[in-house]
């Protein structure tokens, strides 16, 4: 097999440098070394574009040599993929769609998420306008949070039309880091904060109003007002301790609540926010949410076989700041609320061998009602075993769609390392949910990861026929 020159270099030397310092600490420039890593000059495009050209060939020999050497590259530029997956010869877009299924446009993301926690370790200031260029070339970074915050900690004072870039982009994320940047800038990013309050992705709109609130706009204020009565429990929470922070006002709301109550305080909130409102304060980072309050189930519904479970049935009890699942199932114990973009922590116990339970994410309807319905799971989602042994293995219940390693997720996978699980101790499960991507750590150890459908859905404890216990059950916003 040939490869040609421009595959190799200088891709594969930052490449190899990326992996070999994962985990280490970042060496000053190499920010800026890695962003030009995925800024390819145009002989390596046009080496790249030809060879995609050659996935069409008629011969045989050259359609495999042009795969090989496309499946070997270390990074692919994202523009040329994307020219093939747009190709009217179906070969070509079949065998361009198989390298992306291998890995050909992660490659690229994972350097230039290494680049931008490099710029972040680093404090550098004035790479954006590089952070631009690579994203307008194709690359992607599915990781919103560090997205922003590389937008707000990099941004400086002449960057405002890179910022206008960013906001007029399809990416969401762009838009994040738009509104994350347009908040440094001050004043002279009013204007493109305005225009992301109207955006179509909540999280952008939500951003935006933060930033301008924090630089004094009622405006930003009003909007972020609008959150209160949003269906999701995350955005709630955001808004009720934004607004809290810059009025010292209550109204009686809690995000928290059930529906009618926070209608009724959000309806006072926005009463409120129609007056000259002095903003005294500023948005302050989100603390955890307690989903488990040491007392009782508020904020929780139990099910067994799809239904509620019944008055006078044995159901999850708390037993001194404890919750005991009564291993009566097979049932499960879901949130009243839905939630998006999160850490969630989970500390658990199994007392006896052979006991199993599960912690759900992203639960959703059944045919569009709510999850509780007819069907014994009564919705979609993805299971994460807790089981001594097995706790982290992946389970995907009803039509949950999710992908591992890049293929559908059938029923179920194994944890792919495996960490001591002693019976009759605390362990810590922590899922990370972002952007659709589950990432599993047990006792601090990455052991599963996975994507599915981005949105918002119900968190799961699953009741099986066995006793478990939970102590810690809490939550950490995440999405910016």
């Amino acid at each position: 097999m040939r490869i040609g020159p421009y595959l190799l270099l200088p891709a594969i030397l930052y490449f190899l440098m990326v992996l070999s310092c994962a985990g280490q600490e970042v060496k000053v420039g190499e920010a800026e070394e890695l962003l030009e890593a995925l800024l390819p000059d145009r002989e390596r495009v046009a080496e790249f574009e030809r060879l995609i050209e050659q996935l069409g060939s008629e011969r045989f020999r050259e359609r495999k040599d042009a795969m090989e050497q496309l499946l070997a590259a270390p990074l692919i530029p994202a523009g040329v993929l994307d020219h093939g997956l747009e190709s009217e010869e179906p070969e070509i877009r079949n065998r361009t769609r198989e390298i992306v299924r291998q890995g050909g446009a992660r490659r690229s993301q994972a350097v230039f998420e290494e680049a931008l926690r490099a710029i972040l370790q680093e404090d550098r200031k004035g790479l954006l306008g590089k952070v631009v260029e690579v994203m307008e070339s194709g690359v992607t970074v599915g990781d919103s949070a560090l997205a922003a915050r590389v937008a707000a900690g990099t941004v400086v004072e002449g960057d405002l039309a890179l910022l206008e870039r960013l906001a007029g982009r399809k990416s969401a994320i762009a838009r994040r880091m738009a509104a994350a940047g347009g908040e440094v800038l001050g004043p002279r990013g009013v204007r493109i904060l305005r225009s992301l309050l109207k955006d179509e992705d909540s999280a952008v709109k939500l951003r935006a109003s933060i930033a301008l609130a924090n630089l004094g706009s009622l405006e930003g204020a009003r909007t972020l007002g609008e959150f209160l009565f949003s269906s999701n429990a995350s955005e709630r929470m955001k808004a009720w301790k934004g607004l809290r922070s810059l009025t010292g006002r209550e109204f009686g709301y809690n995000a928290l609540d059930s529906a009618n109550k926070r209608r009724e305080a959000a309806i006072r909130w926005t009463e409120f926010l129609k007056g000259e409102v002095v903003l005294v304060g500023k948005v302050e980072q989100l603390k955890s949410i307690q989903l488990f309050n040491g007392k009782d189930l508020t904020g929780w519904t139990h099910y067994r076989r799809g239904k509620v479970v019944a008055p006078g049935e044995k159901t999850w009890s708390v037993e001194g700041a404890t919750l005991v699942c009564p291993g009566k199932g097979p049932g499960d114990l879901r949130t009243n609320d839905e939630f998006e973009d999160y850490v969630l922590v989970v500390s658990y116990r199994a007392a006896e061998p052979g006991a199993d339970s599960g912690v759900g994410v992203m639960m959703t309807g059944v045919k569009g009602k709510p999850a509780g319905g007819g069907r014994f799971d009564g919705g979609d989602y993805l299971e994460v075993q807790l089981l001594p042994g097995s706790s982290g293995d992946l389970y995907r219940i009803g039509n949950f769609k999710a992908k591992v390693e890049g293929r559908d997720l059938a029923f179920s996978h194994r944890r792919k390392i495996q960490v001591e699980e002693p019976l009759n101790q605390w362990h810590e499960m922590r899922l990370e949910v972002r952007d659709g991507v589950v990432k599993v750590y047990l006792n601090g150890v990455l052991v599963n990861e996975a994507s599915g459908p981005e949105g918002p859905g119900r968190i799961v404890l699953r009741e099986e026929r066995f006793k478990y216990e939970f102590r810690e059950i809490s939550l950490l916003p995440v999405g910016e």
